[in-house]
């Protein structure tokens, strides 16, 4: 017998692509953890692997190379970092600020 998965219906995310998805949630675990790349993609990698956030179409590494190109993040060669651009941490406060508007 094969079982079915329901889950809560979200409109917000109906009809994002998949970047933006991801994103909605990467920039929730930047907030997380303190701006920290790295450890905020590790977490997006275990929710990814938990709840399948991700198809063989659009990956993890898909979603990276979007960020740079996009300008989210950007490679520090010197000391061997990813690191959020302004760009990025604009968007954490403009969320920050709709949060605290909301309430």
């Amino acid at each position: 017998m094969r079982g079915f998965h329901f889950s809560k219906f979200d409109s917000s995310q109906e009809g994002k692509a998949p970047f933006e998805k991801l994103l909605d949630v990467f920039m929730q675990l930047l907030t997380y953890t303190s701006g920290d790349v790295g450890e905020a993609l590790e977490w997006l990698n275990q929710l990814d692997k938990e709840y399948q956030l991700t198809d063989g179409e659009y990956g993890i590494g898909d979603f990276i190379e979007d960020l740079k190109q996009k300008g989210y993040i950007t490679d520090d060669n010197q000391k061997g970092e990813i690191k959020i651009t302004p760009k990025t941490e604009q968007g954490i406060r403009k969320k920050a600020w709709k949060k605290f508007l909301a309430n």
